[in-house]
C-alpha cells in the first residue's frame, strides 16, 4: 500500500510540475515574442506563419537604435522613473502611519476613516480624472509632474494602508505595550519596531506602485498634455 500511494504522490507531483512548466511557457511566450520582434525587420515581421526561433531570421538593432538614439526618449525615462520613486517613497510615508492607526485605533473616528479609504480604492481612474484636473488647474500643477504623482497617489494611498494594515494586524499589540512601558511614544514604536517588521508588506507595496506609476497613462496624458514633462508611455505612442 505505501509503495502504491508513494508512485500515486510522484505522480502527482510530475503532473504539478509539467502544469506549472507549460503555464510558465504561457507567461513568457508573450515576453520572449516583444524581445524578439525588438530585433527583426519590418519584413520579418510580416512573414506566416512567424519564426519563433531567434535565428531564424536576421538579427537587426536598428529599432533599438532609433529609440536610444533619441535624446526625448531618455528624458521620457527620467520623468518616468522620479514619477514612480515619488510615488512610492510618498505612498509609504503616507500609507504606512495610516495603516497603523486603522490598526492600533479605535473609535468611530477610525471606523469612517478606514470606510472612505475603502470607499476611494472602489473609484477608477476614469472617474477621478476631472475632478483631479479641475483641482491641478486650481493649483497650478498641470504640465508638472508633481499633478500625476498626486494622481498616482489617489489610488496608490488607499491599497497600501490596507495592505499594510493586514500585516500590522498579525503583529502582537503585547510588544506596543512593552514599548509604551519603556516610555516610547506611538510614532518611536511604529518607526523603530513595527515598521522593521513590515519589511515583506512594504517590499510588495513598492513593487506594485512602481509598476503601476511607470505604466499610467491617463494621468499623465491629461496633467502633463506633452510639455517637458512627459513620460515614455505618453511619449512612446
Amino acid at each position: 500500500m505505501d509503495g502504491t500511494h508513494g508512485a500515486q504522490r510522484n505522480g502527482w507531483t510530475i503532473a504539478g510540475w509539467i502544469t506549472l512548466a507549460v503555464m510558465a511557457v504561457i507567461a513568457l511566450l508573450p515576453i520572449y515574442w516583444m524581445a524578439l520582434s525588438s530585433v527583426r525587420s519590418d519584413e520579418a515581421l510580416s512573414r506566416w506563419p512567424p519564426a519563433l526561433s531567434p535565428f531564424a531570421e536576421e538579427v537587426t538593432l536598428g529599432a533599438w537604435t532609433q529609440v536610444l538614439g533619441n535624446e526625448q526618449t531618455w528624458s521620457w525615462l527620467v520623468n518616468s522613473s522620479l514619477i514612480a520613486l515619488g510615488s512610492v517613497a510618498t505612498t509609504l510615508l503616507i500609507a504606512t502611519p495610516a495603516a497603523y492607526a486603522l490598526s492600533r485605533g479605535t473609535g468611530a473616528l477610525i471606523g469612517t476613516g478606514a470606510a472612505l479609504l475603502f470607499v476611494s480604492k472602489l473609484l477608477p481612474a476614469t472617474v477621478l480624472i476631472t475632478p483631479l484636473y479641475v483641482m491641478m488647474r486650481g493649483l497650478g500643477l498641470l504640465g508638472s509632474p508633481v499633478s500625476v504623482l498626486l494622481g498616482n497617489l489617489s489610488f496608490a494611498v488607499p491599497l497600501a494602508t490596507f495592505v499594510l494594515k493586514g500585516y500590522i494586524d498579525t503583529v502582537p499589540r503585547s510588544i506596543d505595550e512593552a514599548a509604551a512601558i519603556d516610555g516610547a511614544s506611538r510614532l518611536r514604536t511604529l518607526a523603530t519596531i513595527i515598521t522593521p517588521n513590515l519589511a515583506p508588506a512594504l517590499s510588495a507595496v513598492a513593487i506594485y506602485v512602481i509598476v503601476v506609476s511607470w505604466n499610467d497613462f491617463i494621468f499623465a496624458r491629461t496633467f502633463l498634455a506633452g510639455g517637458k514633462a512627459t513620460t515614455i508611455t505618453v511619449g512612446a505612442t
